[in-house]
């Protein structure tokens, strides 16, 4: 039956209908157990299976047709059960560096996403799936390289060659040491601890891929296990034939970055909000975007080839790119400080206002799992601090989208949630909020704001006198009342599954991996796919 949001008392004529409940086919048992699975861990779950199950199927079919090989019947003899191991290895490590590639092709993958593919393929994981290839590569580069070591030595023992030579000197032996130092560097520059306070560290670090693959390239082509008849080098190297597709994608993938980066781009407008946080709108042309997306930013004169991810919080419908830059590192600082932003440091006292703001590059925009807001009937925002910026442009897009309707779309219904430790964060997006609750889209959109900061004595009586002024939070200046502590997630998932059943609802965080956590369990906890369930999907910004 057709299902409307009570109108708020004066409500100014926002007429919002929640649409019908889709019918489901009964189910019961096991079925609805595995339906429940695969709402927010089948997809990646099975993935992964099938990566796993691929890379042992490879590496146990390599081994056995290396040890079934009649004409390595000579090197069977020395190298007996090392050779299989290293080459099969090896084998698995083309397979896993000549994909790797692709899950940094942004482009590609903000295609596909849309596509049919996307309900298929969790695209929206690729940086998840880029850290798993790159320690299976680790697994298999150990394994490789300790069943070689066995093979220097029955080398040594059997035909009085070197093994430091084997290993250090000889083709194969210093370019497995090259490849494996810039690994293990790009590895380790990776770490999130590393990643987090050092970025550029990071950033240069992991460009040692260069090295890496022209490393791998010649690795295998100086014919170290010959053939006992036939090709001595048996066919000659191999990586390149699993590389070249990725690679040419990637090359592409980077021309094109470098071109649209470098068209006519500048800043028109610079805000500086609290806590730390500088506004900067851009424009630029030929762009396009869509609510939820993501931007690299690059200024050259602050680090000439630094790329910095950020969360749009424009909407499509206005005439420039928005990005709202939390300043907590080295690059974040200088960037804002140089156009203008200034927080009381003891280095800012001789520094003059700019007089110019400095050229920029955009590179971008890029798909993400926010993009999907709409493709639900009812959906939950959650942002954490700066977390907020995608749900700004989403809810820009909200406001624009019921003010002047073009398509229907399933979406009927939006719980939005901003937990911040500072009070202060609230004024970041305080004029948006304001202007989206005073539409009142007939209760359309629900705002929940919480505040998880101790406060002083001082400030607990200001809010005290203060709140309910003209009808008014004293924080946030909204209707709705700021929440002091932390939410209780699983008190507002009851009751949203009681208010929507047999409903498709779009969970969306962005913000730390901690409350990351929470509402994924929360969300496989209260998703019923039963006939009248409530089906939450979650979804997590990934850069």
């Amino acid at each position: 039956m057709p299902r409307s949001a009570a109108p708020a008392p004066g409500s100014a004529g926002h007429k919002v209908t929640l649409g019908t409940v889709r019918p489901r086919a009964r189910n019961s048992g096991w079925y609805v157990t595995f339906n429940n699975w695969m709402v927010n861990e089948g997809r990646g779950r099975i993935f992964f299976a099938l990566f796993l199950l691929a890379q042992l199927g490879y590496f146990v079919y390599s081994w056995w047709q290396l040890w079934t090989a009649k004409n390595l019947a000579t090197f069977r003899s020395v190298l007996v059960y090392g050779l299989p191991t290293a080459r099969a290895a090896a084998n698995v490590l083309n397979l896993d560096c000549g994909i790797i590639l692709f899950t940094v092709c942004r482009n590609l993958i903000s295609l596909l996403r849309t596509t049919f593919l996307g309900r298929i393929v969790p695209f929206d994981k690729n940086i998840t799936f880029h850290i798993w290839i790159a320690y299976s590569i680790v697994f298999w580069t150990l394994v490789h390289v300790v069943a070689h070591y066995f093979n220097y030595n029955n080398v040594r023992i059997s035909l009085g060659v070197s093994a430091e030579y084997l290993s250090l000197v000889s083709g194969p032996g210093w370019t497995g040491q090259v490849i494996s130092v810039a690994f293990f560097l790009m590895v380790t520059s990776a770490l999130e601890a590393v990643r987090r306070k050092h970025f550029e560290i990071f950033w240069f670090t992991h460009h040692l891929f260069l090295v890496f693959f022209g490393g791998l390239l010649m690795h295998g082509s100086f014919c170290f296990i010959k053939a006992d008849f036939g090709d001595p080098c048996r066919g000659g190297p191999t990586f390149w034939k699993f590389w070249v597709g990725s690679g040419a994608c990637y090359l592409l993938e980077r021309l094109w970055r470098e071109v649209r980066g470098r068209r006519k781009t500048f800043i028109s407008k610079i805000v500086q909000h609290p806590s730390k946080v500088c506004e900067v709108q851009i424009k630029k042309e030929g762009w396009k975007m869509e609510a939820g997306q993501y931007i690299f930013l690059s200024c050259p004169e602050v680090g000439l080839f630094e790329w910095h991810p950020f969360t749009l919080t424009s909407s499509p419908h206005e005439e420039f790119l928005s990005v709202h830059i939390r300043v907590v590192g080295d690059w974040t600082t200088k960037f804002a400080k140089r156009v203008g932003c200034r927080f009381g440091d003891p280095d800012e006292k001789d520094m003059a206002p700019p007089t110019s703001l400095p050229f920029v590059m955009v590179d971008g925009p890029y798909g993400s799992a926010s993009e999907d807001v709409f493709d639900y009937e009812a959906s939950i925002l959650v942002g954490a601090g700066i977390g907020v910026t995608p749900f700004a442009s989403i809810l820009k897009t909200i406001w624009f989208r019921i003010n002047n309707p073009t398509r229907p779309v399933p979406l009927k219904k939006v719980y939005f949630f901003w937990i911040c430790r500072d009070k202060d964060a609230f004024e970041w997006f305080q004029d948006l909020l304001s202007t989206i609750e005073d539409e009142n889209m007939d209760n359309f959109l629900e705002i929940h704001t919480y505040l998880t900061q101790k406060l002083k004595i001082s400030e607990v009586k200001n809010i005290l006198l203060n709140d309910g002024e003209n009808g008014r939070d004293a924080l946030t200046g909204l209707r709705a009342r700021t929440h002091y502590g932390r939410p209780n997630w699983d008190q507002i998932f009851e009751s949203i599954r009681i208010r929507h059943p047999a409903t498709d609802v779009g969970v969306f965080f962005c913000g730390p991996k901690v409350l990351s956590r929470t509402l994924h369990a929360s969300c496989n906890k209260w998703t019923d796919a039963s006939e009248d369930g409530t089906r939450f999907y979650y979804g997590k910004e990934n850069f």
